[in-house]
């Protein structure tokens, strides 16, 4: 299975991966039509996802207080998204619950690598998430955001279906490259090394 694999599509992938389909895993879950889950992503809870949305491996979907992710999404690999957290229930020595609140990320966005998305949070229709950027606000239609707290940096509704390269400041201040391609089938944008 590994050498298939590898002669296919030229991937090396953890054991599990060989035995699921991360079509056929969405297509259990409920999900949308086209829409794919690595077979390594935690999912806690309610979450929604539209058609052709990606998710990449290593992702935590906390669904626990409703997640809703649209349709033609791109969700990169290492993404947590919370729907609850359990600050007040630590601080309190248990007296106080978890707090849960709904996440929704709409139609058409692109998600970075190793981003955190906290409880609370909307990311509107066609929004870019630069790679580890923490998100505990929402973020506008076409909007362009990075950093810790995520922050605007631009808009992202002049996206051209091409390639092209842009650069956003990344997590702790620092700047780093994200190469966004262009995927038809998906139609969302993926991460590129």
């Amino acid at each position: 299975m590994r050498y298939q694999k590898k002669v296919a599509y030229n991937r090396v992938l953890p054991v599990s991966e060989y035995f699921n389909d991360r079509i056929t895993k969405a297509r259990n879950l409920g999900w949308g039509e086209g829409s794919s889950c690595y077979d390594n992503v935690y999912i806690f809870g309610d979450v929604k996802v539209g058609k052709n949305t990606f998710v990449g491996p290593f992702c935590i979907l906390d669904g626990s207080g409703g997640l809703e992710i649209g349709s033609f999404c791109s969700i990169s690999a290492g993404v947590h998204i919370y729907t609850h957290n359990s600050v007040k229930w630590a601080f309190s020595g248990g007296e106080k619950s978890y707090e849960y609140d709904l996440v929704v990320i709409e139609d058409h966005c692109y998600i970075g690598p190793n981003v955190v998305i906290t409880q609370g949070v909307r990311i509107s229709k066609g929004a870019v998430v630069g790679a580890c950027s923490f998100v505990n606000c929402d973020v506008p239609p076409y909007t362009k955001v990075a950093g810790i707290p995520a922050k605007k940096i631009g808009e992202s509704k002049n996206m051209e279906c091409r390639n092209f390269k842009e650069e956003f400041s990344g997590g702790g201040g620092q700047s780093s490259i994200i190469y966004l391609f262009p995927s038809c089938s998906l139609g969302g944008f993926y991460e590129s090394a």
